[in-house]
């Protein structure tokens, strides 16, 4: 997440908008308002994903219902199974194989610290209306093994609301939970529902091989705390209310290991989410390893999701650096008018927040359940559950703002929390189809690194996601960069197809921005290798901020970015552009020269090499001779193929329009001076001219040409 800017009135400090930064805007407000939204399953035809992309079939057969007694049977060497009504508790290391139907009961393993257990499901289907069906309450490894071709069912059907009189640290809140390593693995199928909260976690590390999985929660599908790894498997994972693949802990381990990362080298995933489909305390990582590896990623109404709606928005608890403490958790608890049972939940660390230059204030994210009217904020001794009786210090209870989604404390005194709503926003961009709650669709507190497989996200926020300026729990302060290097990459988005909080750095691989607010979004972009399309609904390439005066450079690959009419930029950068090689195509239907058009610099181009084709509105080019330039503000260009070529009939570059352009400008290190070329439309030349200085047509200010690129288009921001 950006650092944000606060403007209320209880904090008189002046802002400097910089593009693209995210602002905490306007005075506090007093108007007050009841929930009543929810993760939206309306499916419209922005919302509709195309026939073709490859999803796994559902492995659920109800056919295959496991009969009979309930059973665990030790292995060679492993220990005695104890008894006790329908709950079978395993206290020594070793293999267990359950079989069978228990409608309502446990499975347990209470072993030592260093003990090795694995479960053997053999056709077993364990439902429980009390507890975590499956419990690994202590034990040195953990693993839950499908036996080959079985079909295995685990249900966890506490009733949602169970939760709020629960012991957070005693509720087990998971299907299949383990408080040690947790290993799934087996060529079977495993079936996991939960109507309570999560569907498996670990609160260490939760790791997965080979076996068919579909699970299906309210809460996380999968959580490890530590690390969350997936080797190979057909994966169907699916949150209602939450994210789908989360860690939480950004420590260094024992063996001096980085905690945090999600990893996915192999397998086929599919995650269907009501908010982010990965959020990754640290990085996400995705990397083709022995085998095809394919990640599709749905999230909110993209997801299609039946029961969706625990989620109304997000509320940042925004707290001074004076009155933040490390020592101190800070929570939210909802609740309704009538005295019923209200719910808890922790306010966690997101981002630093600005107010004027500075980051003053320390932003707490919390999800806003959709059930409930009311909320109070509370101040607890970190790792205390609170209770209503064990704060620190207490707000008032009053109405969720729902027209502000931001809470600012202003003192912190005699036990008293006292504050007023405030509302983030960004500096005039943003797009109004995106969710107001984050539903992402990888979305890391540090790094995104793509090296292989092929991912498809379908998001209604932001595609891909890197966080910079966030102090992780290691001590380190996240950098927020993403890195793709290989493997394909499709992105449909309501904000952001690619944002990097650091930089954005494209090595390889194919990547397809299908449709964006703002195509790729990073402080710094570096192109070097790969195919890159982009499409975005104002900028196709932001370049937004930073300490250096280079903040795009290109040395390779293949680059092509479409925006629609109107005050859009095919590329934008608030520096400088350096180009050493490769193609950069820029087709921006921005007729407004100076003001918008089709790349866009605050400082200015610098090109050593490659070749950049850019029809639109004409702002800046490259002036310093390094390469040679020639620029037409008279031709029509109709939609179409076209083809650059020398006297010779050598090919320099080609192209395709979707719609009319009237704005031309090329520049590349295969035009030299004296030398005649002509660029044709089939057998028909459309232009020609020798190229008798470094820089030709263009007088400097920048001219419009009255371009049309695809589609209507609106204001946007620059």
């Amino acid at each position: 997440m950006k650092n944000l800017e606060v403007f209320t009135a209880l904090i008189l400090a002046a802002a400097v908008l910089v593009s693209c930064t995210p602002e905490i805007v306007s005075p506090a407000q007093t108007d007050t308002g009841v929930v009543t939204g929810a993760v939206t399953t309306a499916e419209t035809e922005n919302d509709t994903v195309p026939s073709d992309v490859e999803k796994l079939t559902d492995p659920v057969d109800d056919s295959k219902t496991a009969e009979g007694d309930f059973t665990v049977t030790p292995g060679e060497g492993a220990g005695e199974v104890t008894v006790s009504g329908n709950v079978y508790t395993i206290t020594k290391a070793g293999e267990y194989t359950c079989s069978g139907s228990l409608p309502d009961g446990q499975v347990i393993v209470s072993a030592s610290d260093d003990d090795e257990v694995t479960l053997i499901l053999n056709n077993a289907a364990i439902n429980c209306t009390t507890g975590a069906p499956i419990l690994f309450e202590n034990a040195g490894e953990a693993t839950v093994k499908s036996a080959k071709e079985t079909y295995n069912t685990v249900t966890d059907s506490r009733a949602s609301d169970a939760k709020k009189d629960s012991d957070s640290d005693d509720n087990y809140d998971a299907a299949i939970y383990a408080k040690c390593d947790l290993k799934l693995s087996g060529k079977g199928t495993l079936i996991v529902n939960s109507s309570y909260d999560n569907g498996i976690k670990s609160k260490d590390d939760l790791k997965i091989k080979n076996v068919t999985l579909k699970v299906t929660s309210p809460g996380t599908a999968l959580k490890g705390n530590d690390a969350v790894k997936i080797e190979s498997g057909d994966l169907i994972l699916t949150s209602t209310g939450s994210d789908c693949i989360k860690t939480s802990n950004s420590d260094i381990s024992s063996k001096n290991n980085q905690k945090g990362t999600v990893s996915i080298t192999g397998g086929h995933v599919d995650i269907y989410s009501a908010c982010d489909g990965i959020s990754a305390a640290y990085n996400v990582e995705i990397a083709e390893a022995d085998e095809d590896c394919v990640v599709n990623i749905f999230t909110s109404s993209y997801a299609e999701l039946s029961d969706a709606g625990a989620v109304s928005g997000e509320i940042y608890l925004i707290v001074s650096k004076g009155t933040y403490s490390e020592s101190n958790d800070y929570y939210a608890y909802f609740y309704n008018d009538g005295g019923t049972q209200g719910e808890w939940r922790k306010c966690e660390y997101e981002t630093m927040i600005r107010s004027g230059r500075t980051a003053s204030y320390y932003g707490l994210l919390v999800k806003v359940p959709a059930s409930y009217n009311n909320v109070l904020f509370s101040v607890v001794k970190a790792g205390t559950t609170p209770d209503g009786e064990n704060g620190t210090a207490s707000s008032g209870g009053e109405k969720v703002n729902t027209s502000m989604n931001g809470y600012l404390i202003t003192d912190i005194s005699s036990g008293v929390i006292t504050g007023d709503w405030v509302q983030l926003t960004t500096d005039g961009g943003g797009n109004s189809e995106k969710t107001t709650f984050s539903s992402k669709g990888i979305k890391a507190a540090n790094d995104i690194i793509i090296v292989g497989g092929t991912v498809a996200v379908y998001s209604k926020d932001d595609g891909l996601h890197a966080n910079s300026g966030n102090k992780l729990e290691s001590g380190a302060v996240s950098t927020g960069n993403v890195t793709l290097s290989g493997g394909t990459l499709s992105v449909t988005a309501a904000d952001d197809g690619i944002h990097a909080d650091g930089t954005l750095k494209i090595d390889g691989g194919y990547i397809n921005v299908i449709k964006s607010h703002e195509g790729l979004e990073a402080n710094v972009v570096e192109i070097n290798g790969g195919k890159t399309y982009v499409y975005g609904e104002d900028d196709g390439v932001n370049a937004c901020k930073g300490t250096k005066s280079t903040l795009i450079n290109i040395t390779g690959g293949y680059l092509e970015v479409t925006t629609p009419s109107g005050d859009t930029d095919g590329i934008d950068a608030n520096g400088s552009i350096t180009m050493s090689g490769g193609v950069v195509i820029v087709k921006s239907g921005a007729s407004m020269g100076g003001m918008a058009g089709s790349i866009d610099v605050d400082g200015k181009i610098t090109m050593t090499g490659g070749t950049v084709v850019a029809l639109g509105g004409v702002c800046e080019v490259p002036e310093d001779g390094g390469v040679n330039t020639y620029v037409s503000s008279g031709t029509s260009f109709a939609a179409g193929d076209y083809t650059v070529s020398d006297k010779a009939g050598n090919t320099i570059v080609e192209f395709s329009l979707p719609s009319q352009y009237s704005s031309f400008w090329i520049a590349s290190d295969k035009i030299e001076l004296n030398g005649s070329y002509k660029i044709l439309s089939g057998e028909k030349t459309v232009l020609e001219w020798t190229q008798t200085s470094s820089l030709m047509g263009y007088s400097g200010g920048g001219f419009g040409g009255g371009g049309f690129g695809p589609g209507g288009g609106g204001p946007g921001r620059r």
